[in-house]
């Protein structure tokens, strides 16, 4: 079922695998970019048969938008359509005004929306639109369409979800209007009607908000009433959970969250749609063709949305359509998600070329035999890149596992998926032919095989070791179950990462009476980004884990910053979490991951990819 075509109004789609709007911040100038189209067209040539490129914005809500309504984003929307159609996939741009989601930093111009309420991360009182505004939102919006056309694509889909103005109109947390808008559907057809117009027989989509996550706000039931109020105006309807804002980790839940989680959106737009013959997209974590496939069979949707899954493999329909085993995304939001909040070009802790699509690789002209000292992310990740790339490679590790730091990590609650990253590098080293040795130590550049020649390229990936203060125990030992400390336990935080907040939810569960100190404002604050901090702030209360902040360790007790109050220690065992140290090791090779310079598995794995194209 994975694998069949379906009809959206004149168009066909070659299977149900969909690649779903979302931020690149690939946009040079409020264009579309270079890197745009080869971002696509790595999934239209990995096998997605719908492409829905990022919002084409009406105004410039964020530095990094597209701007639709500029005529010169037209030949790039036709560098992108080029290069999708040339792989065989429908493609649609999502065209979107953010109304009170959205900067007036970048537009200059006071923000709008339906009334005047102010967004909860932007802060901005926005200025409540009068007919004259609504009108010209709607001729932006055809205006967008247009370009649109012109720029090849086989239709658009209205962003009515996350962060849309449109969403605005539906929801009654944000329309507080006493006209013909409070009824946000009127809205809502007046643009559908305008885009229609423009569009002639191309694709028209809308993206429905399903739940807001809020009290008061859109639900599924929701989502569903104004599916049946505009089916006579769209050939297709996708669905999404959670405001970009009050509620973003719903839309991007980490590492944790089920796939599935919402389906009941789609399953209820589906249901109220029945006998219309529009077909529903549905998301929800879907990061697995296992996973896809039962989406579909279950009836909670006639297409999936897979984005993390299709950033994290490009040829993700292609294998899932065959079989085959695919590079799984960890629900990790590091390279994504936040990265892209933190205004950086979206990237990939497992795909290191994502988001880079259209920079060269160079192919390697010779064979050689290449030795990886080191079997953690950078060292697999080095091997399987020069296997595959048709060297000799031996892979040589100390331990009696691979996986190095992000193995270790993966035995923690709730990070349990960082073991698949693991696992398929490994899965490539095999497949590749790299010749692994457990248990073994590099001498003079040889393996632990008596028979293996000296290496021509030694790639150095032995990570790097713990450095605690003295009297503590590393966060490593706790997780590897080296060390089990029990009792009154100060977990100190001098990372901000996952490793601390990690570790003492770990011990809270064993039945320790946890602290979790840091020098910070704000306790466990590095999972904020990654959208980990609020799921692991409900646990950790219900746990009874207390959260100190501004305190340092300092002597024999916990300096209090605000007061310059001394405190007691009181613990028995205390567990830190710092700065690692780089392995010390002698000889030639090229060093990459912890070894260089100890930092994320992003950079592990990106290094040791790059370290692995450079032989010659």
């Amino acid at each position: 079922m994975l694998g069949e075509p379906i009809r959206l109004g004149s168009r066909v789609v070659r299977n149900r695998i969909v690649f779903p709007a979302h931020l690149t911040n690939a946009a040079v100038r409020n264009c579309p970019s270079a890197e745009h189209a080869a971002y696509y067209a790595a999934r239209a040539a990995g096998g997605a048969g719908l492409v829905i490129v990022e919002e084409q914005a009406i105004d410039r809500p964020y530095e990094k938008a597209v701007l639709g309504t500029d005529p010169a984003v037209v030949p790039g929307y036709r560098a992108i359509t080029d290069a999708v159609h040339a792989h065989g996939a429908l493609v649609l741009a999502q065209v979107g005004h953010n109304g009170a989601q959205s900067s007036s930093l970048y537009s200059r111009t006071p923000v709008e929306a339906p009334s005047a309420i102010p967004d909860p991360m932007f802060r901005e009182m926005p200025v409540a639109l009068d007919d004259a505004g609504i009108a010209r939102i709607v001729a932006g919006f055809a205006t967008v369409a247009r370009h649109c056309v012109a720029g090849g694509f086989d239709g658009v889909e209205i962003q009515g979800s996350q962060a849309s103005v449109v969403r605005q109109f539906l929801s009654p947390l944000t329309n507080h209007r006493d006209d013909r808008y409070a009824d946000g559907v009127v809205f809502l057809r007046e643009v559908l009607t305008a885009v229609r117009a423009e569009l002639g027989d191309r694709v028209l989509g809308v993206r429905l908000q399903g739940d807001e996550g809020l009290d008061g706000g859109l639900t599924a039931a929701d989502a569903a009433r104004v599916a049946t109020r505009i089916a006579d105006l769209v050939d297709v309807v996708n669905t999404a959970v959670g405001v970009a804002t009050a509620t973003l980790p719903l839309i991007e839940p980490p590492m944790g969250v089920p796939a599935g989680y919402a389906e009941p959106v789609p399953s209820a737009v589906r249901a109220a749609l029945v006998g219309t013959g529009i077909p529903v997209i549905g998301v929800g974590r879907y990061t697995t063709p296992e996973q896809a496939r039962r989406a579909l069979e279950v009836g909670a949707c006639d297409l999936v949305g897979v984005v993390r899954g299709q950033i994290a493999d490009p040829s993700f329909a292609t294998r899932a359509l065959a079989g085959d085993r695919v590079r799984r995304c960890i629900g990790c939001n590091q390279e994504c998600i936040a990265a892209v909040g933190l205004n950086r070009r979206l990237g990939c802790v497992v795909n290191p070329d994502a988001g880079r699509e259209a920079v060269p690789v160079a192919v390697s002209r010779s064979r050689r035999r290449v030795l990886v000292v080191g079997g953690g992310p950078a060292g697999l990740a080095a091997a399987a890149e020069a296997a595959e790339r048709g060297h000799d490679v031996h892979l040589v590790e100390r331990s009696d596992r691979l996986g190095g730091q992000l193995a270790i990590a993966a035995a923690a609650p709730e990070r349990r998926e960082l073991a698949f990253a693991v696992a398929d590098l490994a899965h490539r080293c095999r497949d590749a032919g790299v010749r692994m040795w457990l248990r073994h130590v590099s001498s003079n550049g040889r393996c632990g095989d008596p028979f293996c020649s000296p290496a021509e390229h030694v790639i150095v990936a032995t990570g790097a070791r713990p450095d605690p203060p003295s009297g503590t125990v590393d966060v490593s030992d706790v997780l590897t179950g080296a060390a089990s400390p029990s009792g009154r336990v100060l977990v100190v935080d001098d990372l901000g990462g996952p490793a601390a907040p990690s570790v003492a939810e770990v011990l809270a569960q064993r039945g320790a009476h946890v602290r979790l100190m840091t020098s910070g404002m704000v306790a466990a604050e590095g999972l904020g980004p990654l959208l980990e901090r609020e799921r692991w702030r409900r646990r950790a209360a219900a746990l009874g884990i207390e959260l100190l902040t501004d305190r340092v360790l300092l002597g024999g007790g916990v300096l209090h910053h605000p007061t310059g109050a001394l405190e007691p220690l009181d613990a028995d065992v205390v567990v830190h979490a710092g700065p690692r140290v780089p392995d010390e090791i002698e000889g030639p090779g090229t060093r990459v991951g912890d070894v260089l310079a100890p930092r994320d598995a992003a950079a592990a794995i990106r290094e040791g990819t790059d370290a692995a194209r450079a032989i010659r």
